[in-house]
């Protein structure tokens, strides 16, 4: 007799998109914000360094996100020992 694996579905974990949507947001901020001159926009804005510190950011939100998604990927690779 032949089981079929049982094909588990692949949802991101409710931490990865908490951390993950702000990690984009603050990517795209940071990209616009060195491609562009939004000093009209707010006094900080024209400061050299708030690009840089978005995109700092939003690499440590994203690279957070990515800690419950290997976790959720070895938890399920961890399959119990067949029996005997």
């Amino acid at each position: 007799m032949t089981s079929k694996p049982s094909h588990r579905r692949r949802v991101l974990p409710i931490s990865a998109w908490l951390l993950g949507v702000p990690g984009l947001a603050c990517l795209i901020a940071g990209l616009t914000l060195l491609l562009g001159d939004f000093s009209e926009l707010h006094p900080l804005l024209a400061e050299s360094g708030t690009a840089i510190a978005l995109i700092v950011s939003a690499i440590a939100l994203l690279g957070s996100a990515a800690f419950p998604v290997a976790l959720r990927r070895l938890a399920n690779a961890d399959t119990p020992a067949p029996d005997q």
